[in-house]
């Protein structure tokens, strides 16, 4: 019978695991961080989901830009209803205008996104 010894980690070996994993896991939520869409698709007094962010037309020319992630529970938001966008989780409606929360259980608003205009595209970011 072959008996082998139990396995020892160093601590030089602990904190490389836990380094590469933690890295591993920093680029993963990261994922792609941006996103574009022509200003042509965005409809005036609405909005679209494009990547992990809304992209919104409250009125003609004025654009906004919110995460996907409803700041309730960390839901992705996936629909937009007129001019609100709806979290299908627990149901908070949200205003494309500014983010507020307009039907809870969401106490607090959409956290805006960097949105920047260039050439008829919008271009959106953390």
């Amino acid at each position: 019978m072959t008996h082998h010894a139990p396995f020892q980690c160093s601590r030089r070996l602990f904190l490389a695991g836990v380094g590469t994993t933690f890295a591993g896991a920093l680029l993963a939520a990261c994922g792609d961080s941006t996103a574009e869409v022509a200003a042509t698709d965005v409809p005036v007094g609405s909005a679209v989901i494009v990547g992990k962010f809304i992209v919104a037309q409250p009125t003609a020319g004025e654009y906004r830009a919110y995460s996907t992630v409803c700041p309730h529970q960390g839901s992705t938001i996936n629909a937009v209803d007129g001019d609100t966008v709806v979290c299908p989780a627990h149901g908070s409606v949200f205003s494309i205008a500014d983010g507020s929360v307009l039907t809870g259980p969401s106490g607090q608003p959409l956290t805006a996104a960097h949105l920047e205009e260039n050439a008829g595209t919008l271009s959106v970011g953390q």
